[in-house]
């Protein structure tokens, strides 16, 4: 069974639509869940300073200096 994790707040669904049709209050582009494209991994990076986290979800819960949007993003 696949797993699909939001890019903004690290939720994780077992659908794309399930993940895309409900809300998400980090989601500084709109008002739902967007999907992270990458692969999962045992550790994640942000994109914008390389910060390495365990998970998406504790990553986007801390700020970034680095990013246009101040959250951490996860690199693909």
């Amino acid at each position: 069974m696949s797993i699909f994790y939001c890019k903004w707040c690290g939720t994780k669904k077992s659908s794309i639509s399930g993940l895309t049709s409900s809300s998400c209050s980090k989601n500084p582009e709109g008002n739902r869940h967007a999907l992270y494209e990458g692969s999962e991994k045992s550790q994640y990076f942000c994109k914008f300073c390389g910060s390495k986290h365990s998970s998406i979800s504790n990553m986007v819960s801390s700020s970034c200096s680095k990013s246009p949007t101040n959250r951490h993003q996860p690199a693909l």
